[in-house]
């Protein structure tokens, strides 16, 4: 889980990787403005001398006595014997002597002078169809004024990419932001989860982009815990439930058996007959829960029931539940039929709505009655509910387990099977019926 103190901490790296990489940036920016300054002035100026040199090259080899070029800035010169002092000043002959005579290049000088600043160029190139080599001189002198206002513009231009560059960090810093904000959501969302009830929504402010796809995977991941989760309460829920019936069954019998024992009454058989009875209903009550609650158990075996001696069998069970109540119990059960089902699946269905009836009913007659073949319906008095019980909702009852947990264990079986289950409440009477 993320800690508010692990998110400052995230938010404090990447605020430092935007500092630094804004710094670089800007940097970087400022000084490639600069040397491309730098970079297209010499370019400019010496575009200029390349093509003078160009010029009198092809003026020289069509006539040798052609002009050299001569203006108050260019000058040129063939031969270094003939260099004016003033140049070889600038540029020594120990810069360029030991150059090739086929070597061409371009020699660059740079003067701050009082109130201007001066430019040198040297352009030493061969001249063609001799040994001689031809130089161009150039020289230019700025006033302060103009280059103050092309470092005026520079200065401009670079403010206003500073400015973008600015622009663009924070756009980056509030997108981080933005995308951290999700995060922040779904941290407070996980800390808000209940194990006891299922993963709310997620947060709205989740977009469907890594983080979304991440978050709903964990919300994926969270529902299935939650549903095994909840399989296994109503594993326990309903193994205790079932299983009180077989178990109060042998403790009853093992109560009879020491009785009689220290009677010396050893006419036992039935009593060993019931708790065989009890263990092998535990058996396979354990394997059908089982069944329901993990989803590889392998289902209960499909077998030959009787219907009729099952039904009777539950009601002699539960028949210590209507002790010391008005209440009577009476059946109609012969036209119920045997059936090739699962009878320990049968057996959960028929117990829970048969004892549902007798733990739920204080006075009067509980009908159990066989509709058709396969069709048991169960009635009993439901006057001893409170108010609260009557008005509730069927479906909401059955959930809650508020007529008797057994209901919502019938339910989820009969859905599984495709059976038939049906629960009213009337005025006066409850009535559940089932189609196996």
């Amino acid at each position: 889980m993320i800690t508010p103190k692990c998110q400052t901490s995230l938010r404090a790296r990447i605020g430092k990787i935007v500092l630094i990489f804004s710094i670089l940036l800007v940097s970087f920016y400022t000084t490639m403005l600069a040397m491309l300054y730098e970079w297209g002035l010499a370019d400019a100026t010496h575009g200029i001398v390349w093509q003078e040199a160009h010029l009198f090259q092809q003026a020289y080899a069509k006539d040798p006595n052609a002009p050299l070029p001569h203006t108050r800035s260019i000058r040129g010169f063939i031969g270094e014997e003939n260099l004016p002092e003033e140049v070889t000043r600038w540029f020594p002959p120990s810069k360029w002597k030991n150059w090739s005579p086929k070597e061409e290049g371009l020699l660059y000088r740079f003067q701050k002078n009082e109130g201007a600043e001066s430019h040198y160029h040297l352009l030493i190139s061969p001249l063609p169809n001799t040994d001689k080599r031809f130089f161009v001189y150039y020289n230019i002198t700025v006033a302060d004024e103009i280059a103050a206002k092309v470092w005026h513009k520079f200065k401009i231009l670079a403010f206003v990419g500073g400015i973008l560059v600015v622009a663009m960090l924070v756009v980056f810093r509030a997108t981080i932001a933005r995308s951290l904000r999700p995060i922040s959501s779904l941290s407070r969302w996980i800390e808000n989860l209940d194990q006891k009830n299922p993963p709310h929504d997620l947060p709205r402010d989740i977009q469907a982009d890594e983080i979304g796809q991440m978050a709903g995977s964990l919300y994926s991941a969270l529902q299935r815990i939650h549903q095994y989760n909840e399989r296994e309460r109503k594993f326990l829920r309903n193994a205790s439930h079932e299983l009180r019936t077989p178990i109060a069954i042998i403790r009853n019998a093992m109560d009879v058996l020491e009785h009689k024992r220290k009677l010396g009454n050893d006419n036992i058989d039935c009593l060993l007959q019931r708790i065989r009875r009890a263990g092998d209903t535990m058996k396979s009550v354990t394997e059908a829960i089982l069944w329901l609650a993990v989803e590889d158990y392998a289902p209960p075996t499909s077998e030959n029931t009787n219907l009729r001696r099952l039904v009777e069998e539950i009601v002699a069970a539960n028949e210590n539940l209507n002790a010391g109540k008005q209440v009577t119990v009476s059946t109609e059960l012969n036209q119920l039929e045997p059936r090739h089902i699962q009878s320990s699946l049968a057996h959960i269905v028929l117990d829970n709505l048969i004892r549902n009836a007798f733990q739920h009913c204080t006075d009067g007659e509980i009908q159990i009655r066989a509709l058709n073949a396969s069709t048991l319906e169960v009635i009993n008095p439901h006057h001893a509910y409170s108010a609260t019980d009557k008005n509730q909702d069927i479906a909401e009852a059955i959930a809650t387990g508020s007529f008797g947990l057994g209901l919502a264990l019938v339910k989820t079986i009969t859905e599984r099977q495709g059976w038939l289950f049906e629960f009213h409440l009337g005025q006066e009477e409850a009535v559940a019926r089932v189609s196996l």
